[in-house]
């Protein structure tokens, strides 16, 4: 799969294919002092989504190709109000993956989502299109349109769409596509409104289903073209640090937890020696007065306390 993760670059086209993608562009803005709001403020909260990450190849499990998908899908998510709540890596394998897929489904939800990185290349390993089809109990099918960009693309370089490369174009039946401005790889869709049989999305929970390569260029990219179609209520954070260490706060941050149900509470000890701090403390919800009520706990009642203006 790592060649073919070569090959797909020469592959795609336009001649913005190898640039780097920038950061997300994710709506972060100031809520109130030393607090952050991402994802959409307009959205109820009771419509939160949830999402799941399946990162396929063996080659990752292996520990040839480290992977970079998932964090940055993570962060994207995130900062749009979507709440990651699992993530898996599994080999080139259709059942494994079909399972899998199943069990993510049914994790996040009817209207939540789960993207799948790799396994979309032409060669042996690359099962993840007809994983997909055997978790919705469908088949896989040459999809028209895609042999049409993929034929432009070839003759354009004057190579010819040999049959390895058709198999790029066999997707799940049914399955939406969506397009990318200067790219012919398509990001296929199942389940949600469309994609698979209606048993098949009944039984799994009717989650979409995105399936993406595994090269981060493309990834990214792709995923940037549908960004309005990630949206979520606001999450709202942030962040205090202290010169306390974590064996000496985590009685008083305890109760203070427990005080919060509805707020998230992470503590991170430094990891660097020029870092000015011994214990970072972040807080997420979805509700900023708990937002607000929480850290004033913390800083009246965890010693050297401190927070910095967001920028």
């Amino acid at each position: 799969m790592i060649q073919i993760q070569r090959s797909l670059r020469r592959l795609v086209g336009g001649p913005g294919h190898a640039r780097r993608c920038p950061t997300p562009r994710c709506p972060v803005v100031a809520a109130a002092s030393n607090v952050q709001s991402h994802g959409f403020a307009s959205e109820p909260s009771d419509t939160s989504r949830k999402a799941a990450a399946l990162m396929i190849g063996n080659e990752i499990l292996n520990g040839q190709i480290a992977d970079t998908n998932l964090p940055w899908l993570a962060k994207m998510l995130y900062n749009r109000g979507i709440d990651m709540v699992r993530a898996e890596f599994v080999p080139d394998d259709t059942e494994e993956i079909a399972k899998t897929l199943q069990s993510l489904r049914s994790r996040v939800g009817e209207n939540g989502m789960v993207f799948t990185s790799g396994g979309i290349g032409p060669t042996h390993d690359d099962v993840t299109y007809e994983a997909v089809a055997l978790a919705f109990g469908c088949d896989v099918e040459e999809h028209a349109g895609t042999i049409e960009r993929m034929t432009r693309h070839y003759e354009s370089q004057g190579k010819e769409l040999t049959k390895a490369r058709r198999k790029m174009a066999c997707l799940p039946k049914g399955a939406d596509i969506l397009l990318t401005e200067g790219l012919w790889v398509p990001l296929a869709v199942m389940g949600g409104e469309g994609g698979g049989d209606e048993a098949a999305k009944e039984a799994a929970g009717g989650a979409e289903v995105y399936i993406l390569p595994g090269i981060p260029s493309l990834f990214q990219r792709m995923l940037m073209a549908q960004e309005p179609r990630f949206r979520g209520p606001a999450i709202y954070s942030t962040t205090i640090f202290t010169n306390s260490g974590e064996g000496d706060l985590a009685e008083a941050l305890n109760e203070i937890v427990a005080k919060y149900p509805k707020c998230d509470f992470g503590s991170y000890p430094k990891t660097r020696a020029d870092e000015d701090y011994l214990t970072k403390l972040v807080l997420h919800s979805r509700d900023e007065t708990i937002i607000e009520q929480a850290s004033k706990d913390i800083l009246s009642h965890i010693p050297k306390c401190w927070q910095k203006e967001e920028a």
